[in-house]
């Protein structure tokens, strides 16, 4: 079998450039049905996803969504195991994406007054005398 190459036609590569990421998302099925994912890649037309379930069937249309991001429609390219690929049907900005991943953690440090309880702390005897450590 022989395949045909279609940078040479286009002029523009097969593949974008990918960018390493774990972002936690949602995918919706055609269905309606919603699972957790993680996104391990995206690039501006694609991402790759891990979920605890079976992922969604090879050419099913699904709805990813990321946070700081409006819904990203998509097909499903390929699937292994629990991992799959996704065609976005539009772009996607990745710096647009980290900095809203930055906002929210921010949002969330300053929403945050969690301390640890004097109960949760470890107090280790203090040393009296010279001991040998392990």
């Amino acid at each position: 079998m022989s395949f045909i190459n279609r940078e040479l036609f286009s002029g523009t590569p097969l593949r974008d450039t990918r960018r390493a990421r774990l972002v936690r998302g949602t995918l919706r099925f055609a269905s309606g049905t919603q699972i957790p994912i993680v996104i391990r890649n995206l690039s501006e037309r694609g991402l790759g996803i891990s979920c605890r379930t079976a992922p969604p069937q090879v050419g099913e249309a699904v709805v990813v969504t990321l946070p700081g991001s409006a819904e990203l429609d998509g097909i499903v390219r390929w699937t292994q195991d629990t991992t799959c690929g996704i065609e976005l049907t539009g772009l996607v900005d990745a710096e647009e994406i980290a900095a809203a991943l930055q906002r929210e953690q921010a949002r969330l440090l300053e929403k945050s007054d969690w301390t640890v309880s004097t109960l949760h702390r470890i107090h280790a005897p203090r040393e009296t005398g010279p001991r040998r450590r392990i």
